[in-house]
């Protein structure tokens, strides 16, 4: 509301100031210069003179651009002074002879003011142009100045940023190299862990298929491995031998229970070295019975001739503790072995606890020979005599009875 109030009254005045003849607004003018009010002054004069140029005041024109230029004689106006000159001494020379002299008392002596004015702002006006070239140079200079240091800042600026961009790639490339060396030495670490385990399985692993190819032959614990069952094989010929301690039932009343464990793993440590030298199975101990076949689970054709070996080395043996023990006067144990050849059918018998096994006849006949045989005597049947007559020397027994099987021609194997 009051803006429009003030430009209302603004908008009065202006209309008012238009109403005015160019004597009144010069005369304001005057009254305004004399008060010392230049702007006010200069609005009215200029109000004036072009309400004289209207009413074609020659008279009143001239003293509006002189009192113009008078006012805006300074360093910001000088121009416009210089202008106000100009035209007022243009319209001084456009007057007639006798305007001339009608105004010839009045303003005598304006026209060389004004000339004196003119010369005098125009020197001030090449004095400023100079001077405003200096002060351009020196604006310049200045901003030169200014320039060259926002490029400097900017220079320096630049640098830092190189040199926060070079650090920030060190930064990351250590970062890099300190993350690949920690996966390095972590998959390292890793590595060596795994290693360790794998060779801890490859440990129990070695220890299963020992155990495992003491339980079954190494053929027979393949295909078990790689099928998961086994197939039963029949041989057509395998030379079986069984061992038997006599009077060991009255041998372990005499003894602990550690004390017959540890003298009958000495003897079975014994054979099983001298089965594995010839290639011979052990099948299982039945107490103190020891069972072993010749020509299986791969055949053999010397099954006979080193079923026949390995029984005179284990004789031997117990011959040879006997002596120690007797020496010593220690108790000791004596031996019976009876060896059969014939046909027979080998496999895997059981599901969670395997055992190789052999079934036939010839099993039988072979347990019937170590029955009939005498102590430190090996008691072979005549089919392991006619296999290996020319090979080793035999005493021939004769028809000896043999439990359910009648009477059969046995030999025993001479030193």
């Amino acid at each position: 509301m009051n803006r429009i109030l003030i430009i209302l009254f603004l908008f009065c005045l202006s209309h008012e100031i238009q109403a005015q003849s160019a004597s009144k607004l010069h005369t304001q003018a005057v009254a305004y210069k004399n008060e010392g009010r230049k702007r006010k002054a200069i609005q009215f004069y200029e109000d004036a003179l072009q309400k004289a140029k209207k009413e074609q005041n020659v008279e009143l024109q001239m003293d509006c651009h002189l009192s113009l230029a008078e006012l805006k004689d300074n360093v910001i106006k000088y121009k416009e002074a210089l202008d106000h000159y100009k035209s007022f001494s243009t319209l001084y020379r456009k007057q007639t002879k006798q305007e001339k002299e009608i105004l010839a008392d009045s303003v005598s002596n304006l026209e060389d003011t004004a000339k004196d004015r003119e010369q005098e702002l125009s020197s001030k006006e090449k004095s400023l142009d100079s001077l405003s070239r200096e002060q351009l140079r020196a604006a310049l200079d200045i901003r030169n100045l200014e320039l060259d240091n926002e490029q400097h800042k900017l220079e320096i600026q630049q640098a830092e940023n190189r040199k926060n961009i070079l650090f920030m790639i060190i930064g990351m490339i250590l970062l890099g190299v300190l993350f690949i060396g920690w996966g390095y030495f972590r998959k390292r670490r890793n590595n060596k862990k795994l290693q360790a385990k794998n060779d801890e399985i490859a440990k129990e692993k070695e220890k299963s298929e020992k155990l495992l190819l003491n339980i079954l032959p190494e053929e027979v614990a393949n295909e078990l491995k790689i099928s998961g069952r086994t197939t039963p094989f029949s041989f057509k010929e395998a030379t079986i031998m069984f061992t038997d301690f006599q009077g060991f039932t009255l041998f372990s009343e005499k003894h602990t229970t550690t004390e017959i464990v540890g003298i009958v793993d000495k003897y079975f440590v014994e054979f099983d070295k001298i089965t594995e030298k010839y290639g011979i199975e052990k099948i299982k101990t039945i107490g103190d019975a020891y069972m072993c076949v010749s020509g299986i689970p791969v055949e053999n054709p010397d099954h006979v001739s080193n079923m026949i070996k390995a029984a005179r080395e284990m004789r031997d043996f117990v011959k040879k503790v006997e002596e120690e023990q007797k020496s010593e006067g220690l108790s000791y144990l004596r031996m019976r072995l009876g060896i059969h050849t014939g046909p027979l059918v080998a496999g895997v018998v059981g599901s969670n606890k395997f055992a190789y096994d052999v079934w036939g006849d010839s099993v039988n006949i072979a347990a019937r020979m170590e029955e009939s045989g005498e102590v430190g005597q090996v008691n072979v049947s005549e089919t392991v005599y006619e296999h290996v007559k020319d090979q080793f020397d035999f005493e021939y027994r004769g028809e000896v009875k043999a439990k359910n099987k009648g009477m059969m021609k046995m030999y025993f194997l001479k030193e």
